[in-house]
């Protein structure tokens, strides 16, 4: 007597259905003390090399796009 193992069936990605029981995972946002000690963190870091040179952390074009983002977080501050 031979013993067979089945394969667990997995189905489609189309024909998953999600379960009516599991209440929908909402992205989580950082809490604004934990964001706003991120964009102090960046301010602090990313800074032009000399006067108009690059920015000392990524080589971008001063301001570079981490300082842009963080002025505009800080912004809605």
């Amino acid at each position: 007597m031979t013993i067979r193992l089945l394969e667990p069936r997995v189905a489609a990605r189309w024909q998953r259905r999600p379960n009516a029981l599991i209440a929908p995972v909402e992205p989580r946002c950082p809490e604004p003390a934990q964001l706003y000690s991120l964009i102090v963190l960046t301010l602090a870091r990313h800074r032009p090399d000399s006067g108009d040179g690059p920015c000392e952390v990524c080589r971008q074009r001063w301001p570079c796009d981490s300082v842009r983002l963080a002025y505009r977080l800080r912004e809605g501050f």
